[in-house]
């Protein structure tokens, strides 16, 4: 049974999740016809596959550090299956980038719940937010995510408020001196948010549109059921629970603002929904609840399997 196996943290469900990244992508690889395994690209090959597996070990340490999940490996199963879902991710190395720099952003925003080092805090999570935006633009928007976190503080002072600004200014102002010294130009910070682009046209492909349909119902599904539950929540975990589904909104805002539309986008929104579909599986104690948690995850894995043939 699914739930029992990765219903606990053992290496073998690891080494398992790495190896289904690695088959994902060479697949991916040969079914576009892109294989070339000369030395260069092999160590391309390599980047992407670790930056992957780096991702995916990421998301686990930082749910399972901050109580987000209980102590199992759902969260990691799903975000590795939505992975195979949309191979085009594979495809984007520096939206890769940009996630892990969020992810490692929502450490520390997570981690805010303490009165422990406090400043260092919101400025590691504005440095992971910029340096985010430099990968990709719209990236930026998660800056909506830590001034939420920041006024909740039991603690809370005016002068919090404007560290993620001085900090995001003196970031920006490091990368435009060595853009200008590197490049002798300011051009890049005319491109550097890109232009939005509502056009879902390029949803059009079948196995596309069934997967971002998917992704978003179940967002809705599980975002739904995790709200309904959050007054009943300790509060030890309501204000992760929050974060979560505020990165989750504004991941789909991303999704939506991203120009040429190919299916790389949906990864942000990976890590949101992999992290509240955990929730809901792992908070079913009762026989139904657990049918229908072992229902969804091998219905999941036969649609990673079928959607390839569509």
């Amino acid at each position: 049974m699914l739930t029992s196996f990765f219903g606990k943290s053992k290496p073998i469900n690891y080494i398992l999740l790495s190896i289904a990244i690695i088959i994902g992508y060479f697949f991916g690889l040969l079914t576009t016809q892109d294989l070339s395994l000369s030395l260069g690209s092999l160590s391309s090959h390599g980047l992407v596959i670790f930056l992957m597996v780096f991702a995916v070990l990421l998301l686990d340490f930082i749910i399972r550090k901050n109580n987000v999940t209980k102590n199992n490996t759902f969260a990691i199963l799903l975000f590795v299956l939505f992975v195979l879902l949309v191979p085009e991710v594979y495809n984007d190395p520096k939206l890769i980038l940009a996630n892990i720099f969020v992810l490692l952003a929502t450490r520390r925003i997570l981690s805010l719940t303490t009165e422990k080092n406090t400043v260092k805090k919101i400025f590691d999570a504005t440095m992971y937010i910029t340096l985010a935006s430099f990968c990709y633009g719209w990236a930026i928007l998660f800056f909506v995510v830590l001034y939420p976190a920041i006024t909740n503080k039991t603690k809370f002072t005016l002068t919090y408020l404007f560290i993620p600004i001085i900090g995001f200014l003196g970031i920006t102002s490091i990368a435009v001196a060595y853009q200008f010294v590197v490049t002798d130009s300011y051009s890049w910070l005319y491109h550097w948010i890109p232009e939005r682009d509502f056009d879902l046209s390029g949803y059009g492909d079948r196995g596309l549109f069934i997967t971002t349909v998917f992704l978003l119902g179940l967002l809705l599904w599980m975002g739904g059921a995790r709200l309904s539950r959050l007054a009943s929540l300790s509060k030890k975990e309501r204000p992760s629970a929050i974060t979560i589904l505020l990165i989750a909104i504004i991941s789909v805002g991303i999704v939506l603002a991203k120009t040429q539309k190919n299916g790389s986008e949906l990864f942000f929104l990976f890590a949101p929904i992999a992290a509240i579909t955990s929730n809901y599986i792992e908070s079913g104690t009762s026989k139904i609840r657990r049918v229908v948690s072992e229902v969804f995850l091998w219905s999941l894995f036969v649609l990673v399997l079928v959607l390839p043939l569509i």
